[in-house]
């Protein structure tokens, strides 16, 4: 069984590009699910989709954490001004992240795109086609009902551990 330590340089080795990028770190200063941010989301949901992903023998655990980390970033300076409704929040992000994942890290993979557009997965209807697709729309959907209910100092503690250079939000 994997430690929080192996797991967090995990994340910080197959995602490095994608943690020190400047879109990720924009992510921190947009609000999401009421008392987190885009970017600590995406790192909540990445440590929970490889809890889970120990269940499991054969699991791409790069691209996880890469599409992971990437399964919100369209959000990113979209949320109130170009989804002018929920719907298509809902509809559109996936979208607009898998393309902003691209121009952060080159093509991506098919695991990874399949993450990336079908974490919204029952409320959008197109279900995702991997077992990498299946788990982050369990951790997408446990980590927004979570967040809520946690307090930021975790996160900062996180932001620590993974070197991440964060101008909170106020």
């Amino acid at each position: 069984m994997r430690t929080k330590d192996d797991i967090e340089k995990e994340i910080r080795t197959a995602g490095g590009d994608i943690l020190d990028s400047e879109m990720f770190t924009r992510g921190f200063g947009q609000s999401h699910h009421f008392r987190s941010n885009v970017s600590d989301h995406s790192l909540h949901v990445t440590k929970t989709a490889l809890r889970m992903a120990g269940m499991f023998k054969s699991v791409d655990r790069d691209a996880l954490i890469k599409a992971c980390l990437c399964h919100d970033i369209g959000l990113i300076g979209n949320r109130k001004y170009v989804y002018t409704t929920g719907r298509m929040c809902i509809t559109q992000h996936p979208i607009d992240s898998a393309a902003r994942a691209e121009q952060i890290i080159g093509e991506l993979s098919d695991t990874e795109k399949d993450v990336i557009l079908h974490h919204m997965y029952p409320l959008v209807l197109k279900a995702p086609h991997t077992r990498e697709g299946v788990l982050i729309c369990i951790a997408d959907k446990y980590c927004a009902l979570y967040e809520p209910f946690t307090v930021r100092s975790s996160s900062e503690k996180l932001h620590e551990r993974l070197r991440l250079h964060v101008k909170t939000m106020a």
